[in-house]
């Protein structure tokens, strides 16, 4: 059975490698998706027609991929770092993704930037990286937190410092997560306040809000005239950042974040480091290492008074893009609901291992990111598929049995269908 298995697959590879290597000449060196520089093989230069366009020395992968990273590590500045891989990547497909494989956890920052998708999503299969997965990692975060605080998501109060799209999008999946555990959409936005550069957003204030912005309005809860003071008023399980204006999560405030909570939840999301609302050594020692951090930068690992060395984690968005759009790819989905998203947070939460969280982590090793995003496509593929199927069963039930009804959560693409009279339960699919 083996041996007829490999002949019936030996065709197919013959064929895949010839349409791969069509090309022939100077055209493939071009190519990066072809080239492969000198590690081209005396064979295979003179039969695609390249013999004596290259250096007439013969290299392997490896000591490529070895040369080009003793290269990288004499470099200090992060954009000479992100200019020489981008011409590896512009001549040399293969070898770029090996030396990023490689040693992803410290290239990924180097590499990656968000990328700020287009807005049709009614029109066009496509979303906002910078908003939806933005929102994706960072509900995973706190879904990842539950296990440490022992609270559910309906539990927490989280205060954010800023109010852009970036809070907006993270609040409305928080919403969501809340819903789905039971919560209605007006209690669920109770739970949420924002903070942004004229201070909080409630009723009445001097400066007017966003129409996207208003389902987070509140009626004032008093005299809070700085960040530190809506800690203190509000009374937060959770502070996140993504305001860009750097260091706003101040001492006092994470202090107050941790007298106010056992393991406070402090995330500070905003890029580049330098940017960030805090450090990582900062939220784990003013709080002896009993908060809950990420980050959307990298930080080194903290080391404390008692001993412990903490990870912080780092929600970088390229946790959930890369599985989220091989599902929607494999599922042949026009449109890319948002409870793809919540979806995807609870998988990348999943992924997670007790060990892992032990160490201070909140999300998977970047070094593991490749099973993340395979794991992530199958679950997400199978979400969209079931989805599909549930809606085209409640069609066509619906259309002889009366009792058999669909509510639509507004605006969220939550759909809840009942099943029949005869089930003692209903049939919940969100």
């Amino acid at each position: 059975m083996l041996s007829r298995l490999s002949m019936s697959v030996r065709p197919c590879v013959s064929v895949c490698r010839w349409v791969h290597t069509k090309e022939k000449g100077k055209p493939l060196m071009l190519n990066p998706r072809t080239n492969k520089g000198m590690a081209f093989t005396l064979k295979e230069r003179q039969i695609l027609g390249i013999h004596g366009l290259l250096p007439p020395k013969i290299e392997t992968q490896d000591t490529q991929a070895m040369r080009f990273q003793k290269n990288l590590k004499k470099m200090s500045d992060p954009l000479q770092k992100y200019i020489y891989l981008m011409g590896i990547q512009e001549r040399n497909e293969r070898l770029f993704y090996r030396v990023l494989m490689e040693d992803i956890e410290a290239l990924m920052p180097i590499v990656y930037t968000p990328t700020v998708g287009l807005k049709y999503r009614e029109k066009y299969c496509t979303f906002n990286d910078d908003i939806q997965g933005t929102a994706s990692v960072a509900l995973a975060g706190l879904l990842s937190a539950q296990r440490v605080v022992g609270k559910s998501i309906t539990e927490h109060k989280v205060l954010f410092l800023g109010a852009g799209e970036a809070a907006l999008g993270i609040a409305n999946l928080i919403v969501m997560a809340m819903m789905e555990s039971g919560m209605s959409q007006a209690e669920a936005r109770k739970k949420i306040w924002m903070f942004d550069k004229y201070g909080l957003l409630v009723k009445g204030r001097a400066y007017e809000t966003d129409s996207n912005q208003e389902g987070f309005v509140h009626p004032d809860p008093g005299d809070v005239k700085s960040f530190l003071d809506a800690v203190n008023v509000i009374k937060p399980t959770a502070i996140i950042g993504v305001s860009g204006a750097g260091r706003l999560f101040t001492h006092d405030v994470i202090r107050a974040m941790g007298s106010l909570n056992e393991h406070p939840i402090i995330f500070a999301l905003s890029n580049p480091t330098a940017k960030a609302e805090c450090t990582a050594e900062d939220a784990y020692s003013l709080t002896q290492g009993r908060c809950l951090f990420a980050s959307g930068s990298p930080f080194a690992p903290v080391s404390l008074e008692d001993g412990r060395i903490l990870t912080p984690g780092q929600g970088n968005n390229a946790y959930i893009f890369p599985g989220v759009a091989l599902a929607v790819i494999l599922s042949g989905v026009r449109h890319i609901s948002d409870t793809v998203f919540l979806e995807a947070a609870k998988t990348l939460a999943d992924q997670l291992t007790d060990e892992e969280l032990s160490q201070g982590r909140l999300y998977p090793p970047l070094s593991n990111i490749r099973e993340v995003s395979l794991q992530m496509a199958i679950k997400v593929r199978l979400f969209i598929t079931f989805f599909f199927f549930f809606f085209f069963q409640w069609r066509k039930r619906a259309s002889i049995n009366p009792c058999f009804s669909i509510y639509t959560a507004k605006k969220l693409n939550i759909v809840v269908f009942f099943s029949f009279p005869q089930y003692r339960a209903p049939c919940v699919y969100k």
